[in-house]
């Protein structure tokens, strides 16, 4: 079966919110086993968090929306922040080999 990556970028945290956060963050995906090679870093630079993940699936657009809720849902539960708003992108959905 084929996989699709799909990169997520989350604004509107700092980087005491995400430090804050982050490994409980990555925990909660490692007991998702549907999700697979869960990745995310801080970009300083940017103000954004960045999220890989893989699913089996062999539509992009399909993964990437149950990925987005996932992601929603984890940065909900594990991240407390001081802004108003929480802008989520998904910014890339690809099948890879």
């Amino acid at each position: 079966m084929s996989k699709v990556r799909t990169k997520i970028s989350v604004a509107g945290f700092n980087e005491a919110e995400i430090a804050e956060g982050l490994q409980d963050f990555l925990t909660e995906f490692k007991e998702r086993l549907w999700l697979t090679n869960p990745q995310a870093e801080w970009d300083s630079e940017r103000s954004l968090l960045l999220v890989t993940i893989e699913t089996e699936g062999d539509d992009p657009k399909l993964e990437s929306e149950g990925v987005f809720d996932e992601v929603w849902d984890c940065v909900a539960a594990y991240f407390s922040f001081s802004s108003e708003r929480i802008r989520f992108d998904i910014l890339e959905a690809e099948v890879i080999p």
